[in-house]
């Protein structure tokens, strides 16, 4: 009796240690990117740790009752991070719940996280009634993942206009050819390359699809900086991204050599999305953009993703048409002649500003024109570059905005200005405005 009572009294002072060595992170109450139907991605970020390392971790899912499956698939790619710095994770949820998260998780196929990692099984498996696939894509060079992801996605809208399901297949095929040209990333302590995730939901009713793209690469300002050193932030590398031809395979000479990958993925697929209504998010470290219906916005986040995030919603419906080729062919002529501008800039030493990519469609907060104006303007007038402000898409720009934006350079140049400081694709408002300083300042 005496050896019974002491084994009791051990056994939970063994269980207490046992669990003060386990770090648990619990999912929130609500863990989705929509808040109030305004997209909020802080909300979620802020529950990745990126610097644990070398312990056990539990991950609970059993007190969140409200979630998004985009959300709860980045927990998945999160553990591969966890597992690939040493740490032994295991996902706590409700099993015989058919409901919230854990349900989620189980109808997401997540039960296979680890399996898919360690490519015990080559997929996840998921309840393909639901309409919320998940996916791993690999960069084995095999392209089996590549091919069954858009098939897969593909498949429930097989009653859909020719023409658009053309143009799904060739986003998505765009978005997965970037993350696999810059989301791979190598796992020393795993031995191999972390696959990326793709999530697709389908909601019938409201005719949307919902497509979530993650990696944990390098980012995107990382890889950029192989060609532009002068990035500041993580916000400022994806807008230029989404320019043509800035974001192509780098090598030690010429980045478009090779003719691989030329920097036009982002640009051409954001613009389609633009033009079909849709909305494209772009998560890179703390930056993030959104290319909207309307305009292009972005902000720096408060959290960061290790790695990129491509979010995009879409209508889908029966009678929604597409003109692919139409567009292609507007997009690759818009191209071009920006790769002509680029040309003569080179030669002529000038430095352009493309307003919409770095303010948005609507340029009015007046410390990003400041921090722009004496970050970029007044170094490149130091150097003698002329200036090119390009004001194409912009649909509004108050006074105050151009004038910290633009007054200190016309006064630092006085006359010359008119000729080092020119103008281009402004509507006639704008053009008075930034007139009149120029009047004001030489």
């Amino acid at each position: 009796m005496k050896s019974q009572a002491i084994s009791n009294i051990i056994q939970p002072t063994e269980d207490r240690l046992d669990t003060e060595n386990i770090l648990t992170i619990t999912i929130p109450k609500r863990f989705g990117f929509r808040n109030n139907d305004i997209m909020d991605f802080d909300s979620v970020l802020e529950l990745f740790d990126w610097n644990i390392k070398d312990t056990r971790v539990n991950i609970d899912f059993r007190k969140c009752r409200s979630a998004d499956y985009q959300a709860i698939s980045l927990i998945v790619i999160y553990s591969w991070h966890l597992e690939s710095n040493g740490c032994n994770v295991k996902h706590i949820i409700k099993h015989n719940s058919n409901m919230h998260a854990s349900a989620m998780w189980k109808k997401l196929g997540a039960l296979d996280t680890f399996n898919v990692l360690n490519e015990n099984k080559p997929q996840f498996v998921y309840k393909k009634y639901n309409h919320k696939p998940l996916f791993a894509l690999r960069s084995n060079g095999n392209n089996e993942d590549f091919r069954n992801i858009l098939n897969e996605t593909v498949e429930y809208t097989n009653d859909f206009d020719i023409s658009y399901i053309k143009t799904l297949r060739y986003i998505l095929s765009e978005l997965m050819y970037n993350t696999l040209e810059h989301g791979s990333i190598y796992s020393q302590n795993l031995q191999k390359n972390i696959p990326s995730l793709v999530q697709t939901n389908w909601y019938q009713k409201k005719e949307v699809m919902n497509f979530i793209i993650v990696d944990l690469g390098v980012g995107i300002k990382t890889h950029l900086e192989q060609a532009y050193s002068a990035i500041g932030s993580d916000e400022e590398a994806i807008k230029l991204a989404i320019q043509p031809e800035k974001s192509g395979t780098f090598n030690n000479s010429n980045a478009y050599a090779a003719k691989n990958n030329a920097g036009m993925g982002l640009f051409l697929s954001s613009n389609i999305i633009q033009k079909l209504q849709g909305d494209f998010y772009i998560i890179s470290g703390n930056g993030q953009v959104h290319i909207s219906p309307r305009d292009t916005t972005s902000k720096t986040l408060k959290n960061s993703w290790k790695g990129t995030i491509a979010f995009l919603s879409i209508k889908i419906g029966k009678n929604t048409k597409a003109d692919l080729d139409s567009m292609l062919q507007e997009l690759r002529s818009e191209a071009e002649t920006e790769r002509n501008i680029r040309g003569n800039k080179d030669k002529e030493q000038v430095f352009e500003l493309d307003m919409s990519a770095y303010f948005g469609d609507y340029a009015e907060i007046k410390s990003e024109a400041i921090n722009f104006r004496d970050k970029y303007l007044l170094p490149n007038i130091a150097e003698g570059k002329k200036i090119i402000i390009n004001c194409k898409n912009i649909k509004s720009a108050p006074h105050s905005f151009l004038n910290a934006l633009l007054a200190t350079p016309i006064k630092n140049l006085g006359l010359d200005a008119y000729k080092k400081i020119r103008i281009i694709n402004a509507t006639s408002n704008i053009r008075e405005t930034i007139d009149f300083i120029f009047d004001d300042n030489t």
